[in-house]
């Protein structure tokens, strides 16, 4: 069975009503005053997935972050644990990026590490990784919901999960990550890239992006909604 952390309905709409605002920053964190070295933002990014593991997060991060720069690539991108993360980096960025992930952008424990990241990075900076944690969470449970779906021709797909929801998610952002599956084969035969490329190519990601988020994004707005997703399971794929 798929034991990755997918979104439900309700999850789905809270998370991209916090994705949607954070729009403006997310931009910003590639381009402007409070925009974050490559370097840096993609290790925020790779370090997110490693808590859930995306596969389309991974192609596209993973070499978005070794044309970069980054040399703990690998490392980061399966630490296991905070521990490991900040064994790998003492970026106070990195620790937080992990904490962001394993409480899905949530609770006490993402609040109190981004008061720490603000007293490290200033409430400028701070606020751009957070926001890029918010762009990365929403492409890893985003990716695991649709191959969650796909797991279900497999005789894998989850029973705690919503089929309708699945199928549904899975048609509306189906092409979006069908795009990134083929722009992920691409990006591994560029070398390493100078800073504003990397940033240029973040400024792109965030207007596609923006195409399938801001629809959902309004819709979130006026619906209520819980921030809940599935958790990941005990039982392996």
């Amino acid at each position: 069975m798929y034991n990755k952390k997918m979104w439900t309905a309700t999850g789905c709409l809270s998370d991209h009503r916090q994705v949607f605002v954070n729009l403006p920053r997310i931009l910003g964190a590639y381009v402007g005053p409070n925009a974050i070295e490559p370097n840096l933002n993609e290790s925020v990014m790779v370090t997110v997935n490693s808590e859930n593991n995306c596969p389309f997060c991974e192609g596209l991060h993973g070499e978005l972050a070794r044309m970069a720069g980054v040399e703990e690539v690998s490392s980061l991108m399966n630490a296991d644990s905070l521990k490991t993360c900040q064994q790998i980096s003492d970026k106070q960025a990195i620790a937080y990026a992990r904490v962001f992930a394993e409480n899905n952008g949530r609770e006490q424990n993402e609040a109190n590490a981004f008061q720490a990241l603000i007293s490290k990075e200033g409430p400028g900076r701070a606020k751009s990784i957070r926001a890029l944690c918010w762009f990365l969470l929403w492409g890893s449970l985003g990716g695991n919901t649709i191959i969650g779906f796909l797991k279900r021709f497999q005789g894998k797909g989850r029973r705690d999960s919503n089929l309708l929801f699945e199928m549904v998610f899975t048609i509306y952002y189906g092409p979006l990550f069908l795009l990134i599956a083929i722009v992920n084969a691409l990006l591994q035969f560029f070398p390493k890239v100078p800073s504003w490329f990397s940033a240029f190519f973040g400024v792109v990601l965030t207007f596609i992006a923006a195409i399938w988020i801001i629809p959902l994004g309004l819709i979130s707005v006026l619906i209520p909604s819980k921030p809940k997703v599935l958790g990941r399971l005990s039982t392996s794929v």
